[in-house]
């Protein structure tokens, strides 16, 4: 490729901030002027988190580097290791691959690592959906660390364009774009609800609930406590069908995933699957009477199905919510409240506060226009701009 074009490296180290860079991703690859690499590693190569990296490469890409890091999802100090083995690995691999940018996307710990190896390598970093708040997880630190480490910022929403500005950012470096994770909505192929139901293994029912809950991390159990509550209210519900997924490689996963496993063996209409992939995840949310948990995709991209979620606990507090979700403490008379009130919910006209499904194109195009209108030295000079 010319030496003029743009080459970005997007890494990624899950599921989770794959669903969205996915899109992203493929914009930088289709445009003629730009050059993608990707760096791959934490969930994506651990086998007790699917080993995702084959969903990359189904996706048409190809994995230019690959870091292992330590997931211990039981103890503590598994996300410092973490974090270390992500910044160590990484600033490797971006020493070989030499990008003009870094794309990071959220709020995890590895990603904290990333962000601090693109910093000392005087690369800059483009950061999706910083400015979010989710107030009972370490998450929420991490994202705002991250957006301090970085260059551009393309927001999910105005309040959080906002919210970027607050910790002092220059205003040219925030974009608000919407959430990238609602492309996938208007991309991906579109399966039958007969293929949705044979791809899950159960019969067709419209009473079927899909259910994520992941560790609490600020609080003492992880979370437990509700997790317990959850299985409670469900066992109240004992003829719906319950589509179980895994949870992020947070303190404590690995417990959750085992209750659950537990639990699904003994019910007959109950299944646990770590991993959905994208494709039959929002193709299965489609066909679902609701979504149960406290996973950021019950807020971002579920209220666009027409489907509604119930928000369990504060994990994703401070983030913005259409008329479709349905928050509740974790205790069981709650969750069955919500259910119930769900399970009666027939919006269909939902206004979803994260965009519109066209987030791809307006980051890359931000990408583009940032790095044509000033110079290298310019990206990396960071100014804080106070409010007063």
């Amino acid at each position: 490729m010319p030496h003029s074009d743009l080459h970005v490296t997007c890494i990624t180290t899950g599921r989770a901030d794959y669903s969205l860079m996915r899109w992203p991703m493929h914009e930088i690859a289709d445009r003629d002027d730009m050059r993608l690499s990707i760096v791959a590693g934490g969930g994506h190569l651990a086998a007790s988190q699917g080993a995702t990296i084959s969903e990359i490469m189904q996706d048409g890409f190809q994995v230019d580097e690959t870091v292992e890091m330590y997931l211990d999802s039981i103890s503590a100090t598994g996300p410092a290791i973490g974090a270390g083995l992500a910044t160590m690995g990484i600033a490797q691999a971006l020493a070989r691959l030499t990008p003009d940018w870094v794309m990071l996307l959220g709020d995890r710990f590895e990603v904290l690592g990333a962000a601090t190896a693109a910093a000392v390598h005087r690369i800059p970093i483009c950061h999706l959906c910083g400015g979010d708040v989710t107030e009972d997880a370490y998450d929420d630190a991490f994202r705002h660390a991250i957006t301090k480490l970085s260059h551009l910022h393309c927001t999910s929403t105005q309040n959080a364009a906002s919210n970027v500005l607050q910790m002092g950012e220059e205003p040219w470096r925030v974009v608000h774009t919407g959430s990238p994770g609602l492309d996938a909505l208007h991309k991906i192929p579109q399966l039958s609800r007969a293929e949705v139901f044979t791809a899950l293994g159960l019969p067709d029912r419209t009473s079927t609930f899909l259910i994520t809950l992941h560790p609490t991390t600020l609080k003492k159990d992880f979370g437990q406590s509700e997790l317990h509550a959850l299985l409670a209210a469900l066992d109240e519900h004992p003829d719906a069908q319950l589509v179980f997924t895994g949870v992020n490689a947070d303190t404590g996963g690995a417990i959750f995933d085992a209750i659950v496993q537990s639990f699904a063996a003994q019910r007959p209409n109950a299944i646990f699957k770590k991993s959905l992939g994208q494709t039959l995840y929002f193709n299965a949310v489609r066909q679902m009477q609701m979504v149960i948990g406290n996973s950021s995709s019950g807020l971002y991209e579920v209220p666009s199905l027409s489907v509604p979620t119930i928000n369990i606990g504060d994990r994703q507090k401070g983030r913005l919510r259409a008329t479709s979700v349905f928050d509740c403490n974790g205790t069981k008379d709650e969750i069955l409240a919500a259910i119930n009130a769900a399970s009666a919910f027939l919006e269909t006209d939902i206004v979803n506060p994260f965009g519109d499904g066209h987030s791809a194109i307006r980051i890359v195009d931000a990408l583009q226009t940032v790095s044509r209108d000033r110079t290298p030295q310019e990206l990396l000079t960071k100014r804080f701009c106070s409010l007063r």
